[in-house]
């Protein structure tokens, strides 16, 4: 059963939800039917889960309230299967012993190393291809043409920046698990690192490599001292941020600057947040959130406000608070522990992207973070 649930985990990021709906509806089907199947011989892991007891519930009552009160309720029993799921997925990954968290972390790890290889395939050889193609289909979006001009990697994703969102989980996560094992994962640990960071490189996502500065620079703060080489890593981050942000700012194309990039985000948060202030208490319900020019916000967490209210986000933040604060305390009584600074980071890191994109609602990425978050609080002692 744990071999078809790796399985499951490895394929889910190659599949789009974007570009292959049809593909994603079998997958999801498939992996939901799974998740039935384990709690029915298995029962629900209460226990294991019993400190974050009250803020999910709070959370999986508002959710159920927005899609049953949802003006488009077809849309909002679809937004609840999926959060179902991702909630199924952290209660499994919560109730994993030692050795079956490592098999499924090295499958993460696989399938994102995978996805690296695909990107650098997709720089050097793909893009010629691909503009062909879009020529002779007549294709004129803006971005797309945009996306390959620059060459701006994507696949198997639709946007480079949904693949930063999936990479930036990967980086720490191989740089931690990896790094506290022997023999041949040693010595695969940096090609795995070079191939995944050289790909976050080639999808010239300032917001991710923010995302992940920050991240490192919180970890390392809550750690303690600030060495040589934590130093060393936070320059190496900067002028990776530099560097993409200086490639990003000489673009000659209005829509494809930095500065259009911010400007559009602050509109979609203004939108948003009026959006909030007429369904402050209710929300719009679940799949029903739509602003004239995006689907989504660019924040998850104002997505999530408009959708399911007040009691749906601080429910939510509970959780996270929960769930961090359960992290860093094991992070002080332990520090040698390797796995932990990467779950840490590769959480912090999604959830901080998540703070200018919307791969939180993509489950083609998301799923990866709920598996994460529950494997980051299956570890022992950590709660």
């Amino acid at each position: 059963m744990l071999m078809l649930f790796i399985i499951l985990i490895f394929i889910r990021p190659f599949i789009s939800s974007l570009a292959f709906p049809y593909l994603n509806t079998i997958y999801s089907s498939s992996l939901f039917c799974f998740l039935l199947i384990w709690v029915l011989l298995k029962g629900l892991p209460l226990e294991n889960i019993k400190q974050l007891k009250y803020p999910l519930i709070i959370f999986i009552i508002a959710l159920a309230i927005s899609s049953i009160f949802s003006y488009n309720r077809l849309a909002g029993a679809k937004e609840l299967y999926k959060y179902a799921g991702g909630l199924l997925i952290f209660m499994f990954c919560a109730a994993l012993s030692a050795g079956q968290r490592n098999r499924v972390i090295q499958g993460i790890i696989l399938a994102g190393f995978l996805i690296s290889i695909l990107a650098m395939h997709q720089y050097f050889f793909g893009f010629s291809h691909l503009l062909n193609y879009i020529n002779k289909q007549g294709i004129t979006d803006a971005f797309a043409l945009d996306y390959i001009g620059r060459r701006r990697v994507f696949f198997p994703f639709v946007t480079p920046n949904t693949l930063a969102g999936y990479l930036i989980m990967i980086l720490p996560l191989s740089a931690g698990y990896l790094g506290g094992k022997k023999g041949i994962f040693s010595k695969i640990q940096p090609i795995i690192l070079a191939c995944v960071f050289f790909s976050l490189l080639l999808t010239k996502s300032l917001g991710a490599l923010i995302s992940l500065f920050f991240s490192f620079s919180i970890y390392f703060y809550a750690a303690g001292k600030l060495t040589k080489s934590k130093l060393l890593l936070l320059l190496g981050l900067s002028i990776a941020i530099i560097a993409v942000f200086i490639l990003r700012t000489t673009i000659q194309k209005a829509h494809t600057t930095v500065e259009f990039s911010s400007l559009m985000r602050l509109s979609y948060w203004k939108g948003t947040l009026g959006i909030i202030k007429l369904k402050f208490f209710a929300g719009v319900g679940l799949g029903n959130f739509n602003l004239p020019y995006a689907r989504y916000a660019h924040n998850a967490y104002l997505q999530i406000f408009a959708e399911t209210g007040i009691l749906g986000i601080l429910a939510f933040l509970w959780f996270i608070y929960k769930l961090l604060k359960a992290g860093f305390l094991r992070l002080s009584r332990n520090n040698q522990d390797f796995l932990l600074p990467g779950l840490l980071l590769s959480n912090l890191a999604f959830l901080l992207h998540n703070l200018v994109d919307f791969t939180f609602f993509l489950p083609e990425v998301n799923l990866t973070w709920w598996f994460l978050a529950g494997i980051l609080f299956s570890l022992p002692r950590l709660s």
